[in-house]
């Protein structure tokens, strides 16, 4: 018997004027945060907004989403730089 798909497993490819969209099981998969936790950030500008897709959907900028991880710090752990 097969099992249904899940969400997180069902990976559909949306475009946005060439942009990719990604939904929330990546978003979270990506950041390691929760969805309240992105909320706040969004909330206080710390976090992308998200694009309205349809009038219960959601979705982020691939890209807004992976430079917001580039311009994460990194730690040291006491290191001195180089």
């Amino acid at each position: 018997m097969r099992k249904a798909a899940t969400v997180a497993e069902v990976k559909m490819d949306i475009e946005i004027a060439g942009r990719r969209v990604i939904r929330e099981p990546e978003v979270k998969k990506k950041t390691h945060t929760s969805r309240t936790t992105r909320w706040r950030k969004v909330r206080r500008g710390l976090f992308p907004a998200p694009v309205e897709l349809g009038p219960n959907s959601i979705g982020w900028f691939e890209d807004e989403v992976e430079a917001w991880l580039a311009a994460r710090p990194r730690r040291n752990y006491g290191a001195q730089a180089a």
